[in-house]
């Protein structure tokens, strides 16, 4: 182990935050949510994870705007019944000694759930079919653009605020902000739409509204797909030229 993984027990900081190895829990759905809030059911799981000894603990996606749900069990941070159950899992992990971080979502058009029976219903970039869940979305528009935008600042700071180390954003698995960059996805003409600048405002607009709102001492992240590997994703490249100019 130790000649296979040599700092794999070395602690390592980020910003001002300091993990206590390399392990790490990364974000995945438990389907442990207490109707969209984190009850004693998901408290328990991520303790005992960091019980365990993992050094980084990271929740699954937590949902930072009304249009946000996808799955009829996602968390969701858009007010302030959200809160206890984020200082309880963030006072339980940091009572083992180790870090914790949420992640910031938003689907875009991957809905996979509708409400009661009816067909999901989604908003993205522009109208174009997800043909995996079989959605059509409705196109944002440019003041809902914003106010998403919003939504990532304050359930980011409200997360911050519960006691929680940090928070990931979720670019990943064809979600709303890598939506935005897809030129197959995203054939809006106007300022989020286009050019690859236009197209990369979204997100940048995104990490820049979520630094702001937690301040410097917060660990912001990004998580992000190398190569979508879809008929119509994206490839290397072009997923480092959007990191590149973030």
């Amino acid at each position: 182990m130790s000649k296979l993984f040599p700092h794999l027990f070395e602690p390592i900081t980020l910003g001002s935050t300091t993990i206590r190895n390399r392990i790490v829990s990364s974000g995945h759905d438990t389907v442990l949510d207490d109707h969209g809030h984190i009850g004693d059911d998901l408290v328990a799981y991520h303790e005992a994870r960091a019980k365990g000894g993992a050094g980084l603990i990271v929740l699954q996606v937590s949902g930072v705007h009304e249009t946000a749900r996808y799955t009829s069990h996602v968390l969701m941070a858009t007010d302030e019944s959200s809160v206890p159950g984020y200082q309880a899992v963030a006072e339980a992990v940091h009572r083992h000694g180790a870090t914790i971080f949420a992640q910031l979502f938003h689907p875009g058009r991957e809905v996979m759930d509708g409400e009661r029976g009816m067909a999901p219903r989604a908003k993205a970039p522009s109208d174009e079919p997800q043909e995996r869940f079989k959605v059509v979305p409705e196109a944002l528009s440019t003041d809902e653009i914003k106010d998403i935008i919003a939504g990532y600042g304050r359930a980011a700071k409200r997360i911050a605020d519960s006691g929680i180390d940090g928070v990931e954003i979720v670019a990943s698995h064809g979600y709303l902000p890598i939506q935005f960059f897809n030129p197959s996805v995203n054939t809006r003409t106007d300022e989020y739409g286009g050019s690859p600048e236009n197209r990369r405002r979204f997100l940048a607009e995104v990490a820049q509204t979520v630094r702001e709102s937690v301040g410097p001492d917060v660990v912001v992240g990004l998580r992000i797909s190398g190569e979508e590997k879809t008929e119509d994703g994206l490839v290397a490249t072009e997923i480092l030229n959007l990191i590149e100019h973030l």
